[in-house]
């Protein structure tokens, strides 16, 4: 009993002076996992705001929404000022809704000196256009960053209009990059003459045929009428890249988790090493005094365990703490650095990097393990 209470009192007592009177392994121990955990952090947690931006892009373009953009210049025999020309994509009507529209090669003015992309509609499109028309003002624009519900005087050309601001939502928001207007087919005759982008906007009822299968109908149609192929955009690429950064965030994660276990094995390893060797001798005779291995085995596993779980908090939360400013800098916007709408710092892989951390732990120890074998009257002698 008394060799027991003095062999813990030893044990003690050197862990004691090993952490905080002589600091250096423990602290080496603690950088090292530290700067492996933040680095490894920084690139998950990027590949989960990349995935967050995606998807935000694909929530505002909308996964239904086609927009389909052909220039007709002024020399062109499709140019139509007065009324409409052939829809060639009418057969659209029967699987969703679709507005036609003239992005003029002319800029509109606020009075806060805001560049505006000018469009018109036609009479047509108003019942589509309803909610966000007035009684003020047949003219819209929409903004972002403008008051909402205000009228506003705007010019384009030597014309002078009054606009209701609106905010861009539902089915038009992948028509909205900029501030834009919305102006009744019939008011800029002179602007409409010098040509113009044929803009249709088409949204996919739920039940309709794939996207997909929409897009690659109208390119064979614009091939088989041997017209130059139209601008088409759609979520498909988006989709694509998406399902993209998903295979590769798999391949990262495994790789990283991979390389953080082997990388803090082999450092943790090396250092046990050292202070095993450092303490052969004293080791042999606590177990010639009765100290079973396997308590000298676990009080390193202990130490390395709570070393590297402890290093890896502290990169996990320093990290969060300076979340916004560090992903920033790198260009990602306030909506995908929020929080509130999902947090990394939560999310499964960091517990796949908390994991990896302790198997790192856990093969370091193994080196003691064997040590731990060693005859002690081969090592005392």
């Amino acid at each position: 009993m008394r060799s027991s209470t003095l062999i813990a009192s030893y044990l003690w007592k050197d862990t004691w002076k090993r952490w905080f009177e002589q600091p250096s392994s423990p602290l080496a121990r603690l950088f090292v996992t530290g700067l492996l955990v933040l680095v490894a952090t920084v690139i998950l947690v990027a590949f989960h705001l990349l995935e967050r931006s995606l998807r935000e892009r694909l929530e505002r373009f909308g996964l239904n929404t086609v927009l389909v953009r052909e220039t007709v210049t002024s020399d062109s025999k499709e140019l139509i000022v007065a009324g409409e020309g052939p829809d060639r994509l009418e057969p659209l009507n029967a699987s969703g809704k679709k507005l036609r529209l003239r992005q003029l090669f002319i800029r509109g003015q606020t009075e806060w000196q805001n560049s505006l992309i000018v469009f018109t509609y036609p009479s047509e499109g108003m019942s589509l256009l309803a909610e966000y028309l007035s009684a003020e003002t047949p003219i819209i624009c929409f903004s972002e960053s403008l008051p909402e519900d205000a009228l506003v005087k705007v010019t384009i050309g030597r014309q002078s209009l009054i606009a209701q601001i609106r905010r861009p939502e539902g089915w038009l928001r992948p028509l909205v990059t900029d501030d834009l207007l919305l102006v009744p087919r019939g008011m800029l005759t002179d602007e409409e003459r010098i040509g113009y982008v044929e803009t249709t906007v088409f949204q996919r009822d739920p039940d309709a045929i794939p996207v997909a299968t929409i897009v690659s109908s109208l390119n064979a149609f614009y091939a088989a009428e041997r017209r130059t192929p139209p601008q088409i955009q759609s979520a498909l690429n988006l989709i694509r890249e998406w399902e993209k950064l998903k295979e590769r965030q798999a391949q990262w994660r495994n790789i990283l988790a991979g390389v953080l276990g082997l990388t803090l094995s082999l450092v943790y390893g090396a250092i046990a090493i050292l202070e095993f060797r450092q303490n052969l001798y004293v080791s042999a005779l606590l177990r010639s005094f009765g100290a079973p291995p396997r308590y000298l085995y676990f009080r390193h596993l202990i130490e390395n365990a709570v070393l590297a779980n402890i290093a890896g908090c502290l990169a996990i939360a320093s990290l969060a703490l300076l979340h916004s400013t560090i992903f920033g800098t790198l260009g990602f916007s306030r909506v995908v650095l929020d929080l509130r709408t999902g947090n990394p710092y939560l999310s499964p892989e960091m517990l796949v990097i908390l994991c990896w951390v302790n198997v790192g732990a856990f093969l370091s120890s193994l080196p003691v393990a064997f040590g731990l074998r060693q005859p002690v009257g081969a090592i005392l002698n």
